[in-house]
């Protein structure tokens, strides 16, 4: 009997996804208490989710009350759902923060209280059924340490009762990211919290407001009186305090003059310690200035397009517009979902997809920062990598400087968007996967506007696929819209002839454009316009003909 018993748990267990596993957990604890009756009904359910994440039973109760919500849940909020005292479930808050840190949930500050969501990513995970992997800490940059603390940062703001919490998050997440110079650094030094907290606040002012030095005052507002600030400002101003005997902080000083209640980072720190984030921490800087292309230099040009086009990027004009961005952003935020905006224009050549983006610069004002593709790839291991990583972390923290959000612009991306190959025991190869997934995590977290154009969407690797928000196919223009585009190039002809061009050549409008062109030219050579058999013989003449097959040293 028991062997039996045996055999079908296994069978039971064979049975479970994720999906079903949390589905089951989530029905019997709906009003349970949590008692002995409910641990009995769902044993197997709660063994698989454990097994199969490596969590406690208690972690696998608490994911699944999480992933068949779709708002973040306080403590209480799990404790209401179960009718279970309050009590129990704190004392299994530590266990919901290694969820946080191990990625599986991410939290966030409500008005009272801390409250918990299920990640996106593990999420999708859950639904399709694949093996989740969540980033480890060892994988991330300097950028990400930043991001992170900024983060906790403003969530102290809103909140100083969460000083505890967040000290130990930053405490933990600086130990797991010792191979960062700023992590090693900061936990070498001998800082207690509190130093190490205004070491960051200083850090953060410094790079989130391109600000010279931060005011006693400043730190006050921020981190709480119970943390012993006030006693330690006061040790600050008069120059005796840890931060300034070990070099990491000085006096701010204006025209040789010591301001006594400003401080800045020492020179020392800033080509130390903060040399990984040398790349974001100052933005102006000459190679970005180069790579900016402003609105106002922009020609303005009529594009014409098929209807379905136009009405895609019309919208993608009212996204992009300076009153509606930010609104769609904070909208987005508040349902806590990802703020960034990921486009792919693909379709034949000459379609007229980077004229679209300069165009569309143009209207909505916002210059583009243009990536040179070539410039990203490096003969020297991990040199690609780190380029790659550098320009998004350049663009981020320009993102956070303009007002006005810039656009990153990928042009004739083929070369970085392309299948990702299987051969991993070739360098090359293992290099270019190794870019590809730099760009896709990149993607994840962006927080601003990238557009991207391809003329080989087939050839398009189908995880960057999923990560484009906004996919538009430019297609050849129909008929109609070429007769349009012939009469705008070449205003000398008749209704008629436009038409009967349109029909007889299925051209893209960067083709007709030099057909339009070679007649100017030949206007200008001969004193006069060209008439429609002319017009002809450039069509004739545009398209390569691939017919001709002469072999050389043979005759027919």
């Amino acid at each position: 009997m028991v062997k039996k018993e045996r055999k079908l748990t296994k069978k039971k267990l064979e049975s479970f996804t994720l999906a079903s596993a949390f589905e089951m957990i989530y029905e019997k604890s709906c009003d349970s208490k949590l008692s002995p009756e409910f641990y009995d009904t769902c044993n197997d359910a709660i063994s698989f989710v454990s097994k199969e994440l490596n969590i406690t039973s208690f972690q696998s109760i608490m994911l699944a009350i999480l992933a068949n919500s779709d708002e973040a849940k306080s403590l209480y909020d799990m404790s209401s759902y179960t009718k279970c005292s309050p009590i129990r479930f704190r004392i299994h808050k530590e266990e919901l923060d290694d969820l946080h840190y191990r990625h599986f949930v991410q939290w966030s500050m409500a008005r009272y209280s801390l409250e918990y969501r299920i990640r996106d990513e593990f999420m999708e995970a859950i639904i399709d059924n694949i093996p989740y992997t969540p980033k480890k800490y060892v994988d991330y940059t300097a950028y990400d340490v930043y991001t992170k603390i900024t983060k906790w940062i403003e969530m102290l703001k809103r909140d100083e009762r969460l000083y505890e919490d967040i000290v130990k998050n930053v405490r933990r997440l600086l130990e797991s990211t010792k191979h960062l110079t700023f992590s090693k650094d900061l936990l070498t030094s001998g800082l207690n919290d509190l130093a190490m907290m205004v070491i960051l606040l200083t850090v953060i002012d410094k790079i989130e407001n391109n600000s010279d030095y931060i005011s006693s005052a400043e730190i006050l507002r921020i981190l709480p009186e119970e943390s012993g600030i006030k006693s330690f400002i006061f040790v600050l101003n008069a120059n005796t305090c840890i931060l300034i005997k070990k070099g990491w902080i000085e006096n701010y000083t204006v025209n040789g003059m010591v301001e006594p209640d400003k401080f800045c980072l020492t020179n020392k720190i800033l080509e130390t310690t903060l040399v990984e984030f040398k790349e974001f921490i100052d933005i102006k800087d000459e190679t970005i200035s180069n790579s900016l292309l402003m609105p106002d230099v922009i020609v303005e040009k009529h594009m014409y397009y098929n209807e379905r086009e136009f009405e895609e990027i019309e919208r993608l004009t009212k996204l992009l517009s300076i009153d509606r961005f930010k609104d769609i952003q904070q909208r987005l935020k508040e349902a806590n979902m990802r703020t960034g905006f990921t486009c792919l224009f693909y379709g034949s050549p000459g379609t007229g997809k980077t004229e679209t983006v300069l165009q569309l610069s143009r209207k909505t004002g916002r210059p583009i920062f243009q990536v040179n593709i070539s410039d990203l790839k490096s003969k020297w291991v991990g040199e690609s990598e780190k380029k790659i990583q550098g320009l998004f972390s350049k663009y981020e923290a320009m993102v956070k400087k303009y007002d006005i959000c810039p656009i990153l612009f990928f042009n004739e991306a083929d070369a970085i968007i392309n299948k990702r190959s299987n051969n991993t025991d070739a360098a090359v190869d293992k290099m270019e996967n190794a870019c590809q997934n730099i760009i896709l995590q990149a993607m994840e977290k962006l927080s601003g506007i990238m557009i991207a154009t391809t003329n080989l969407a087939n050839n398009l690797d189908s995880a960057f696929e999923r990560r484009f928000l906004y996919k538009i196919c430019f297609d050849k223009p129909t008929v109609a819209t070429r007769k349009q585009i012939w009469n705008a190039m070449l205003p000398s002809l008749s209704c008629e002839e436009a038409r009967s061009l349109a029909e007889s050549y299925d051209f893209s409008g960067g083709q007709i454009e030099n057909i339009a062109r070679k007649q100017i030219v030949d206007s200008i050579l001969y004193g006069h316009n060209q008439d429609i058999s002319h017009v002809r013989s450039y069509c004739q003449s545009e398209k390569i003909r691939n017919s001709i097959n002469k072999r050389i040293g043979f005759v027919n």
